[in-house]
Formats: structure tokens, sequence, C-alpha cells
């Protein structure tokens, strides 16, 4: 998920957040570990923007791939592998827990209630 954080009027930053599908993201945790005032979901136009057209829905947890800081929460390291949409809402790509994190060095934070 891409999401925005703003931390003041101008400091605002785009962000993923990357958890296992059947967990809520806890906002109160993202800001604070942000010490933000204000967090939101990216608009369709914003991620759209920001991954260069792909769709919401179809953003592979790459946030690296487009310049954006990733959180994972560490609930979905618990699972060997992860299953994500590839860039298209048709398909998914099963991967390694251990692999996805050497390739993506997220920061493993609990983002989760």
């Amino acid at each position: 998920m891409i999401v925005r954080v703003k931390k003041s009027k101008k400091d605002k930053i785009f962000l993923m957040l990357v958890l296992p599908a059947h967990l809520r993201i806890d906002n109160k945790k993202v800001k604070d570990y942000y010490q933000a005032k204000d967090f939101r979901f990216a608009t369709e136009q914003e991620v759209l923007d920001i991954t260069n057209g792909v769709q919401i829905g179809a953003v592979p947890p790459f946030g690296n791939l487009f310049n954006l800081e990733v959180l994972v929460d560490p609930k979905l390291l618990k699972n060997e592998k992860i299953v994500f949409n590839a860039g298209d809402r048709s398909f998914s790509i099963a991967m390694k827990s251990e692999d996805y994190l050497k390739l993506v060095n997220p920061r493993i934070i609990d983002i989760t209630s």
C-alpha cells in the first residue's frame, strides 16, 4: 500500500506499507513512528504518478523500485513465502520472505492492529 505521511505543512512523504492481507494498518503506529500530524492512503492518481502507471491493487511490494521507503510488518515475515501482485491484477508472484528482505531491505516495524 502506498500512503502519504504529513509531518508538517511542507514536510510530506509517500511510503509503502507491506503487511498480511488479513490485517489492518494501525494509523496511530505509523503516525507515531514518523511523528506525523496526518496519515492517509495515496489517491489513485498519486499511485499512478508514483509508480509510472501501475494501477491500485497491482503495485508490487517493491517500494525501492519507486523510490519509496518500505515498512514491513513483522507478522508478514512469519510466512516462509509471500504472495503479491506483479504489476498487473491478473498475475501474482510467490517469493521466499528471506529473498524479499534481501531485495528490498525494508524497515521492519509493527504497523498493524
